[in-house]
């Protein structure tokens, strides 16, 4: 059976550099990033405004990971929009020009931190931006219905909690916040394979954690679009840091 052929913008960022070693095994992969991504010979070497990279980088793709973007709150028109916002435009517009089939999208917490209640936030709830950074992401969200709708192009958007490698929560002063949207690198691996994977796609939002002292970002969603089931779990592997 032939490999998925796959797409990573800002493979060598701090996510993408912990998909890279399973993904280069499971698919024909390709990368996209400001510099040569390291094991990957035939890495595109762009930025988001260029539009014809991105078209030859999406040339036979079937799945685009777009992980590229400024990834925090930043000046908003210096480096905000054109990364965030003309940046994801550009890897839409390309996507459709090149019949990429399916999208996932790297969203954020950050886009729904201001929903202020006691219950789990669904992945389908709408967005309460909390940083312009957010409301960059909450745009590529209502962005990639607009693409599904008007083009039928899959898409996937996966708000991400609070992505940390394991050896740098030892260095962290937690706060009460952290440990409960904590995704692990192993469980975003597994998450987003299946983000990749799974058949019958069409539009959807699912929020990204490992299992945490308590869900205030809902899984149930990620569980029924992906069948994702957490494995890493905060207080089994770092109980002696919980705040």
């Amino acid at each position: 059976m032939s490999k998925l052929n796959v797409l990573i913008t800002g493979a060598g960022g701090r996510i993408g550099k912990h998909l890279l070693p399973e993904f280069q095994a499971a698919y024909a992969l390709r990368t996209f990033d400001l510099k040569a991504v390291p094991g990957d010979p035939n890495a595109i070497v762009a930025n988001l405004q260029d539009v014809e990279a991105l078209k030859r980088a999406m040339a036979g793709i079937d799945v685009v990971l777009h992980l590229a973007a400024t990834s925090d709150e930043a000046p908003f028109l210096e480096q905000l929009v054109p990364n965030n916002v003309v940046g994801l435009y550009n890897v839409l517009e390309a996507a459709v020009a090149c019949g990429v089939r399916r999208v996932i999208f790297a969203s954020t917490v950050q886009a729904i931190a201001w929903h202020g209640t006691p219950d789990p936030v669904s992945a389908n709830a709408a967005p309460r931006p909390c940083t312009l950074y957010g409301a960059t992401k909450a745009f590529g969200e209502a962005a990639g219905c607009y693409y599904h709708g008007r083009h039928k192009l899959e898409f996937l958007a996966v708000r991400i909690g609070w992505f940390l490698d394991y050896p740098e929560i030892g260095k962290q002063k937690l706060d009460n916040f952290g440990p409960k949207i904590w995704l692990s690198p192993k469980d975003a691996c597994r998450l987003f394979k299946l983000a990749i994977e799974k058949p019958g796609l069409r539009f959807a939002v699912v929020n990204a954690t490992s299992r945490t002292p308590k869900e205030i970002l809902s899984l149930a969603e990620a569980k029924a679009v992906l069948g994702y089931e957490p494995e890493d779990s905060f207080e089994a592997l770092f109980g002696q840091k919980k705040p």
